[in-house]
């Protein structure tokens, strides 16, 4: 199971951003998880499960300042 779900908010470089696609790799010898996420400006990035572990992460679904 993922860390985290689609319109998950997370912490991203002191920013906050909005997961928007997910994809499990559980069949790795080290489960990593690769997301991709959303932020304000609409600006997306890619990161892995391993990134996010060293990152500033905040589960929030009602973070101020994401919109759909």
């Amino acid at each position: 199971m993922s860390r985290f779900q689609v319109d998950d908010i997370v912490t991203l470089d002191g920013r906050p951003a909005r997961v928007v696609w997910l994809h499990e790799n559980a069949n790795e010898i080290e489960a990593m998880d690769e997301y991709i996420v959303e932020f304000e400006d609409k600006q997306q990035r890619f990161v892995l499960s391993s990134a996010l572990d060293l990152a500033d992460i905040k589960h929030s679904k009602q973070a101020p300042g994401i919109n759909d």
